[in-house]
């Protein structure tokens, strides 16, 4: 939306009034509590956090807060307007403490100008950063093209890296799971995998007018962006579907120009190729 960084930022304090005031699950959580601020959308409430404690020691004495990072090449940046510090509330130290000479979209070759970086506030002022696993929390705070020049931030941050995981729930061998995902073939193991993998497989083919081959079934599930690799991929596949027996299913949403070309190959290659769209909820 245009009015996005008005729009996020009032988000943020209606967060902590939240924290402080709303009953909860019974009672407010008051200030006996940790804040984990997903991405940019949230990262300004340790900065609105550690502003309303200068003011006021007594506020926030107990609470800990920390910035989880997804996906460090959005950020939030925002051109630098005056009376910002009087419209957030906050002292213009801290306005100036998030103020960068960057471009507001990610790119070495885009001009560059003072903008407000809403990432680098969860990063400068929260108690610790997190992000989705070991390596990338590496990567964001030694590599300044996946920090996206906020590698010292991170780095300041002593960012940590937890992996995704999978719920126990989630599992071919858990009877609500397979009826929740509508699974024909019933509860498998591993011992039973391949019998129940072909069922499976054929059942799709069916559904989705696939024919029948001996070669493989691959799937891509993902955000069709050239940041996954995806450009690349469907590159690649053009090269090879005419001569090679095999089937492949896109299972994702993402960049307008890559989901024409997209289904462009589905058209091309019909009973080789299938573009399922966004699956999620």
């Amino acid at each position: 939306f245009a009015d996005n960084q008005a729009r996020f930022a009032y988000f943020c304090k209606a967060a902590m009034v939240a924290i402080s005031d709303l009953p909860l699950g019974g009672d407010a959580y008051g200030d006996n509590c940790t804040v984990v601020c997903n991405d940019w959308h949230s990262a300004l409430v340790p900065m609105f956090m550690h502003a309303e404690k200068s003011a006021d020691p007594g506020r926030w004495t107990n609470t800990k807060t920390a910035l989880l990072c997804h996906n460090a090449v959005f950020q939030g940046r925002f051109e630098r307007e005056e009376g910002l510090a009087e419209v957030w509330g906050v002292p213009q130290r801290y306005i100036d403490s998030i103020t960068f000479k960057m471009p507001l979209r990610v790119g070495k070759f885009n001009e560059k100008l003072n903008c407000v970086n809403t990432m680098a506030a969860g990063l400068r002022y929260a108690d610790g950063a997190l992000t989705v696993s070991p390596s990338y929390a590496m990567e964001c705070a030694a590599d300044p093209e996946k920090g996206v020049e906020l590698e010292k931030l991170f780095a300041l941050g002593n960012v940590t890296g937890i992996l995704n995981g999978v719920k126990e729930g989630v599992s071919p061998s858990d009877q609500n799971f397979v009826t929740k995902t509508q699974m024909t073939c019933g509860i498998f193991t591993a011992a039973t995998a391949d019998t129940a993998k072909a069922e499976l497989k054929a059942m799709y083919r069916a559904q989705n007018n696939l024919p029948a081959i001996d070669g493989p079934l691959m799937c891509f599930i993902g955000r069709l962006d050239a940041q996954k690799g995806y450009d690349l991929l469907l590159e690649s596949l053009v090269d090879v579907l005419e001569s090679t027996e095999m089937q492949v299913v896109i299972v994702g949403a993402g960049r307008a120009d890559l989901i024409a070309q997209t289904r462009a190959v589905e058209k091309k290659f019909p009973n080789k190729f299938f573009y399922a769209g966004w699956m999620g909820p």
